[in-house]
């Protein structure tokens, strides 16, 4: 169904969130439609942060370089708001900001991502506020050999666990590197160490962690963390630890007005169109799919950019989201590139490699905003044509 303006000239195209889905949607957008639509950006936080590489910032590397957004914006010819969406009326095409003000769009994308909570009571949570220091308090007691137990938990439901195995693997580089006699363990609910890889990658990363002196402790849900253990289900397996270090759970974005699952997760087609409405469109985090990551979130965003992009007239053949998982592994060595793709709900037997598997060979591996972010390949100009889809670099 054609995309037209309700003003008579560029069809309104709004996307909510400053994330990976939403600039890469955004620069995707801009790229394939050109001057065909009006692009707008709203998010609540002036810049966007690089969160992949948190794990290596806990261990004193440093801090990744952040974006402004008003800045990508201005790259993207959009234009940028820094609010808070409190309302989406998707009978009326509006939006009602924290601020009072009301958007109007022709086409919406939502992608503000998920909210991060508490999964495992006790346990140190990494990536909440304040978690980063709380895990460099636990590594140098474990430096000091004042704790000699360490349990690393990735707990039910959670969207991406490789954090969590680099957290693993660097905390023992550096333990061993000091001589400290800590043992570590990773207790998970998968059968197989990163198992969405599939086997052969799944096998690669457990002789990692066996290279490492890592335990290994597969189909365990940990449930919580008292009197000096990590209680999991099923069984009622108690495993003593002086610290705990556990991935967050997701929430669903806290948004009225879509329909979403039980979760609160929004519900979309292959094309990121959301159930039921015909103008609105979600990626990232934000959407039911169970995986969450960076990569899968920009593959998101791309259909869904696709399909408006095919709506506005552009001559191509909007393809629908067909998931292909890229994790980049830092082991405290040279880092492990992973990649599968998943047919049928099932993990494909996947590829681990020192060499990169994609490229750039960044931790999101994003068509428009991997480049963009190395500062390699500038946003094309908006040209009233758009860009053929064949001349956009591949991930």
């Amino acid at each position: 169904m054609r995309l037209v303006s309700s003003t008579g000239e560029r069809p309104r195209v709004v996307v909510i969130g400053g994330g990976v889905a939403g600039l890469e949607a955004l620069l995707a957008l801009r790229t394939l439609a050109g001057q065909r639509v009006e692009l707008e950006l709203i998010s609540p936080h002036p810049s966007f942060h690089y969160r992949p590489l948190a794990v290596a910032e806990a261990f004193g590397a440093k801090p990744s370089s952040t974006l402004e957004l008003s800045a990508v914006a201005a790259d993207a010819d959009a234009e940028y708001i820094q609010d808070a969406v409190v309302e989406i009326k998707a009978g009326t095409r509006s939006l009602r900001l924290a601020s009072s003000r009301v958007c109007n769009y022709d086409a919406l994308i939502v992608a503000p991502g998920a909210r991060p909570a508490e999964a495992i009571p006790g346990a140190t949570t990494f990536g909440l506020p304040g978690s980063a220091q709380r895990f460099r308090t636990i590594l140098a007691e474990a430096e000091a050999n004042t704790i000699n137990r360490l349990v690393f938990a990735v707990p039910v439901p959670v969207g991406w666990s490789l954090a969590l195995y680099e957290l693993a693997l660097l905390t023992t580089e550096r333990l061993r590197s000091c001589g400290a006699r800590a043992e570590v363990r990773i207790v998970t609910p998968e059968a197989a160490p990163l198992a969405v890889f599939g086997g052969r990658a799944s096998g690669a990363v457990l002789e990692e962690l066996e290279d490492h002196g890592i335990h290994f402790m597969p189909g365990l849900l940990p449930r919580q963390v008292a009197w000096g253990e990590l209680r999991c289900d099923p069984g009622e397996v108690r495993i003593p630890t002086d610290a705990v270090i556990a991935l967050p759970k997701l929430l669903g974005p806290d948004l009225g007005g879509l329909p979403r699952d039980p979760e609160g997760f929004l519900c979309a087609d292959a094309h990121g169109l959301v159930r039921g409405l015909t103008d609105v469109y979600a990626a990232g985090d934000a959407i039911s799919f169970p995986i969450k990551h960076g990569g899968l979130a920009a593959q998101q965003a791309e259909a869904v950019a696709e399909a408006i992009a095919a709506r506005v007239g552009v001559p191509i053949h909007p393809e629908p989201f067909r998931p292909v998982i890229r994790g980049m592994l830092m082991t405290g060595d040279r880092p492990r590139y992973l990649e599968s793709g998943i047919a049928g709900g099932e993990s494909e037997p996947g590829e681990i490699s020192l060499r990169p598997l994609w490229w750039p060979p960044s931790k999101i591996a994003g068509r428009y905003l991997a480049p963009y972010l190395m500062g390699q390949v500038p946003v094309p100009p908006a040209t009233p044509g758009g860009v053929p889809v064949e001349t956009v670099i591949g991930t």
